[in-house]
């Protein structure tokens, strides 16, 4: 009877065949006679693959010879390798450095298994259907959580309402959580956990919506969202238990080996999660990092350095997230003749959809007028505030990250981390996904690192060339980023982004998008500079070992794939932590 897979686990490629890569990296192994049975293995040699070898990750036929946790030699495959405690044949095998996810949302992804997936909803009638039939379902949940939902997709074109879900799942408390939670909407039960159906919503300006009558409807943004994200899933955990929740942290931890990540590094971990994370690290075969933020919720302001926990978090430096705007309310700057692409493209997708909501969102997204430009007003902070609060926790020893989707944000927070004086390589700007060759050199100058998303382009690519916002700005734009000397890290944003970095790193060569149209194809990396962005400088932008790639001397961190890495049939079918394998595929005969 075959072993049913671990929930972490994946089935091996199907073209693993008893002569493919896959079956003999599990199967055909030397052990040299003179090895002692029992003794421990100090020495081990990889040999008969393509090895993307050294800073530059260049692919080349080698051998790779790893003592205890560290690369001690890579050389050509002509050259005679030298003596191993135990040898690995991987003919057929492409070998690449540990993948390092620089904004990987663990903490908050471990729980979406234990909620509904709405990626598949399709209207907003199958969405009050799904809430109907799960609370059924789970009468004693504290909260009922859908994630992943695709509201610009719907002809309706917006999120339930506190009424119909009420009216789907009467008394409870309910959160549904758009594709790049930034956005959410509430139940009543909802609302009022959170003290938002009365006047604390007033707390939250615009990020709580409201109908004429001043009541809160149950949509709720950023900051808001974000609370409400924080209180759904400490009640979740409460239920759970201790040893439930640091189980259900394990599993996630042990899913990210299953793909070749071997550093995760989670944007925003609340204070009060920081000792968990730690307890979580302590035992997992993940290397682990985070960020710390606000104590009220991830899209919340941070009140500066003295509710950052001391000590060091996980596998990095402490270090702080701060958001410049937000999500669908990013704040961009377009030539002022972009006003008619905007609602013109609003209108041809209304037209292809045959219904308002693409109209209807349009319409609600604010736009500000001015001679030669146009602007969409949603900073979250002025100059000065950003550039205090930066200073504020540079001065305190903690690491900067500031997410900045529209090139106004990434402006900002290029400008605030230059006045404020930051050290280049001790911040990063996450996402950068609308610029302009002038935000691109300010953030050059600025000094930070660029970690940005391809792997968005394959489930947003069509969204965002319906806006027609690209035929104004660069979008996901890595090669106009490394042209002005910005050292840049590839990373998913999974949940709201695919976790697989064979997925993501396919995606920033091939940048197509669902229709299988290419965007902006000129933005595209080399296989090399892609598997360097999500290795090399991935790490070097955490401060963290593994920014030389697979060279002697650094750490053996590596995964093993079962072919070219950018062919789509390929998959990761072993990780390696620190010289020891800590993750197969489960068709393969278990080895060290």
């Amino acid at each position: 009877m075959p072993r049913a897979l671990a929930p972490y686990e994946r089935p091996a490629s199907a073209a693993a065949g008893p002569g493919s890569c896959s079956a003999i990296a599990g199967a055909a192994r030397r052990r040299p006679e003179q090895q002692l049975r029992g003794a421990t293995v100090t020495r081990r040699l990889f040999t008969g693959s393509t090895v993307w070898a050294g800073a530059t990750c260049a692919p080349r036929p080698a051998w790779l010879l790893v003592e205890d946790d560290r690369v001690a030699a890579l050389e050509e495959a002509k050259q005679p390798p030298p003596p191993a405690d135990d040898v690995v044949e991987l003919p057929g095998c492409h070998v690449l450095p540990g993948f390092v996810d620089v904004h990987l949302h663990l903490s908050q992804a471990a729980w979406f298994p234990h909620g509904g997936d709405g990626l598949e909803w399709r209207s907003l009638a199958e969405a009050r259907h799904a809430v109907r039939v799960a609370a059924d379902a789970a009468p004693q949940a504290p909260w009922l959580l859908f994630w992943r939902v695709p509201r610009f997709a719907w002809p309706d074109g917006r999120l339930p309402t506190a009424r119909e879900l009420d009216e789907a799942a009467p008394g409870r408390r309910v959160l549904v959580s758009t594709l790049d939670m930034h956005r959410g909407a509430l139940s009543s039960a909802g609302l009022a956990a959170l003290g938002l159906a009365d006047h604390r919503a007033g707390d939250f300006g615009e990020d709580v919506t409201r109908d004429r009558r001043g009541r809160p409807t149950g949509e709720v943004w950023e900051a808001a969202y974000g609370v409400a994200l924080q209180r759904a899933l400490a009640d979740t955990q409460a239920q759970r238990g201790e040893q439930g929740a640091a189980a259900v942290l394990a599993a996630e931890a042990d899913r990210c080996l299953g793909y070749g990540v071997t550093h995760a590094h989670d944007p925003y971990v609340s204070p009060d999660l920081h000792g968990r994370m730690l307890a979580l690290r302590a035992t997992s075969r993940l290397r682990l990092s985070w960020a710390t933020g606000s104590p009220a919720g991830m899209l919340s302001r941070p009140p500066g350095p003295a509710t950052a926990p001391d000590g060091a978090y996980g596998d990095a430096g402490r270090e702080v997230k701060l958001f410049a705007d937000g999500g669908e309310r990013a704040a961009f700057r377009l030539p002022s003749r972009a006003v008619v692409d905007l609602f013109a493209g609003a209108a041809a997708e209304a037209w292809r959809m045959r219904a308002t909501g693409p109209l209807r969102e349009a319409l609600r997204r604010k736009v500000i007028l001015r001679p030669g430009h146009l602007h969409t007003p949603y900073l979250r902070y002025t100059d000065t505030e950003l550039t205090d609060l930066i200073a504020g926790y540079a001065d305190a020893g903690v690491r900067l990250r500031i997410h900045a989707l529209g090139n106004l944000a990434v402006a900002q927070a290029a400008r605030a981390l230059r006045t404020a004086g930051i050290p280049p390589g001790t911040a990063t700007i996450d996402h950068l996904l609308l610029l302009d060759p002038a935000t691109a050199d300010l953030v050059a100058a600025s000094g930070a690192t660029a970690s940005y998303q391809p792997g968005f382009i394959p489930r947003y690519g069509d969204m965002i060339s319906a806006t027609r916002t690209d035929r104004h700005l660069t979008a996901f734009g890595a090669r106009l980023l490394q042209q002005a000397g910005v050292p840049l890290a590839l990373s998913s944003d999974y949940p709201c982004g695919a976790l697989d970095p064979l997925h993501n790193l396919r995606a920033a060569i091939h940048r197509r998008r669902p229709s299988g149209r290419q965007l902006q194809p000129e933005q595209a990396l080399t296989q090399s500079e892609a598997v360097r962005a999500h290795t090399v400088t991935a790490a070097a932008s955490l401060g963290v070992p593994g920014a030389g790639g697979l060279a002697p001397g650094q750490p053996a961190d590596l995964v093993i794939c079962d072919g070219d890495p950018f062919q789509p049939q390929t998959r990761v079918t072993q990780t390696w932590v620190a010289g020891q394998p800590v993750w197969r595929a489960p068709d393969l005969t278990r080895g060290p």
